[in-house]
């Protein structure tokens, strides 16, 4: 054994169950089911439809939801707007499913490898960054950066401010099929954004259709990306290397459950270590703070579970459009401003935190974005305004029942940022309240919805609202027309 280990060869414990589900998987996509992914649910391997956000937990499961009433018309929508031939380059777990990564995604699977997903997700590897410590004395064009590739300062990625190099992966297109009376756009039928690449838009489009303020940075997401974690180095946790520090103790293995491999990735103490109840777990727990974690492993079985539970529970993060978990490894987004050069989060802190969203809850958002916008053009001049939360002489309170509040940019769906330049220590201050922005979540939930019912038909994969107008004969005297409104700009930063 102490040969093996010196060769550094490691145990990989594959149970039969796990095989069974990726050669269903594997199967499955062979068939064309490319939104088809295995998720791990506790100790079980768990079939996840991504089109209809639905896990499946057995094959006679799966193939029932294949052949429902609800997966037919994601499906059907779907061909039309995801399946085509130059789909969108990102795999969110929650709309966007990058087929070009399938085989990748075969080779180590969410459980599936010789680390488990919170080891990788996790794993501390600082030299991995292509990134550089943040000074703000340094110059730019010390960077060697492609023309379309941008320099964002001041992030925080694993608890370290950091410039990174966001590199430019091409345009999406935001344009919208109107209702017009007399030459006047009167109402919004659909609002829609399709992936057009590098190279999508011609010369003459660029020039007539204007790019936007803000684009879309995506990431893929790990658990500390944009906030301070929880522990400097949680890899430890998971090792079973004890860096000399066994005291010669001998360790016992457990055969009670074959199919539990993440205790064998600890070293295992005595039985007369273990805490049985929660309540002991962080008694004991509480006894280790930070700064000694991260100079010695800690030995106590219990201890190591408790610290373990605790890092699997602070690595969710739900992302506040869909209210959906975001997962890690998969794609999430921020938001950019692009005339600051700032992540819109950055007017609101001065760490340099940021949040993140599914990529496809940030093409929604800055669709609802603009269709507000475009709403509130067609009806302006009828009382509408903007207020802020210290007008003399009004209450807070009243506010929210009396006035309806505009939008006029594209902001942070949780912090409401802008991204905009601030001298000094002041930050941005929020404009709506919590029950605006709750009903904003509501409108981008049933805009989707309704798309999924009735999706434009377009060359390029696409996602977008639809807006049923509830009395269809005042359409019958309208005339449609599309219009092409502004092109997004995405990047991917490379962590």
């Amino acid at each position: 054994m102490s040969e093996k280990k010196e060769l550094g060869l490691q145990k990989t414990v594959v149970s039969l169950k796990e095989q069974l589900a990726r050669t269903t998987l594997r199967n499955l996509r062979a068939q064309g089911h490319t939104y088809i992914e295995l998720r791990e649910d506790g100790k079980r391997f768990v079939f996840f439809c991504t089109l209809c956000l639905a896990p499946c937990y057995s094959d006679a499961i799966l193939l029932g939801h294949l052949n429902g009433n609800l997966h037919k018309e994601r499906l059907s929508c779907a061909k039309i707007t995801l399946l085509g031939e130059n789909p969108w380059p990102f795999d969110d777990g929650v709309l966007f499913f990058d087929s070009s990564t399938v085989e990748e995604e075969e080779k180590s699977l969410i459980c599936g490898g010789e680390a488990g997903p919170l080891q990788r997700c996790c794993s501390d590897d600082g030299d991995r960054f292509a990134i550089v410590a943040y000074d703000e004395s340094r110059v730019r064009r010390d960077y060697q950066l492609a023309a379309d590739d941008l320099l964002i300062s001041g992030l925080l990625i694993k608890e370290r401010t950091l410039d990174v190099e966001a590199k430019f992966i091409g345009f999406g297109r935001i344009a919208a099929r109107l209702f017009e009376t007399k030459g006047r756009a009167t109402w919004i039928d659909k609002l829609w954004c399709e992936w057009l690449g590098k190279e999508g838009s011609s010369d003459e489009e660029k020039a007539s259709v204007p790019e936007h303020d803000f684009a879309v940075v995506t990431f893929s997401y790990f658990y500390n990306l944009g906030r301070l974690g929880l522990l400097d180095h949680p890899s430890r946790l998971l090792t079973s290397e004890s860096n000399g520090e066994d005291n010669g103790r001998k360790r016992k293995k457990s055969f009670s459950d074959p199919e539990d491999t993440s205790d064998s990735l600890c070293s295992q103490d005595d039985s007369s270590e273990e805490v049985s109840s929660a309540r002991g777990s962080r008694a004991l727990l509480a006894d280790y703070d930070d700064h000694l974690v991260n100079r010695r492993v800690i030995k106590n079985r219990t201890v190591r579970r408790e610290l373990r539970k605790q890092q699997r529970i602070f690595s969710e993060r739900i992302c506040e459009v869909c209210k959906q978990k975001m997962l890690p490894g998969k794609d999430a987004a921020a938001i950019l401003n692009t005339k600051t050069g700032k992540l819109v989060c950055g007017s609101r802190n001065l760490l340099g935190a940021f949040h993140l969203f599914h990529v496809s809850c940030v093409v929604h958002w800055f669709l609802f974005c603009e269709s507000e916008i475009i709403g509130n053009k067609m009806v302006s001049g009828k009382g509408k305004k903007r207020c802020t939360k210290h007008q003399s002489g009004v209450k807070w309170n009243g506010l929210v029942s009396d006035v309806s509040w505009q939008i006029f940019s594209v902001f942070c769906p949780e912090c409401q940022g802008t991204g905009i330049n601030i001298e000094g220590d002041v930050i941005e201050r929020d404009t709506f309240p919590l029950s605006q922005t709750w009903r904003f979540g509501v409108k981008v939930s049933e805009g989707r919805k309704a798309w999924v019912k009735n999706p434009e038909k377009l060359e390029n994969c696409s996602t977008g609202f639809h807006f049923p107008q509830q009395n269809e004969e005042s359409v019958k005297n309208q005339e449609e027309r599309v219009q092409n409104m502004k092109l997004v700009r995405f990047y991917r930063v490379e962590l």
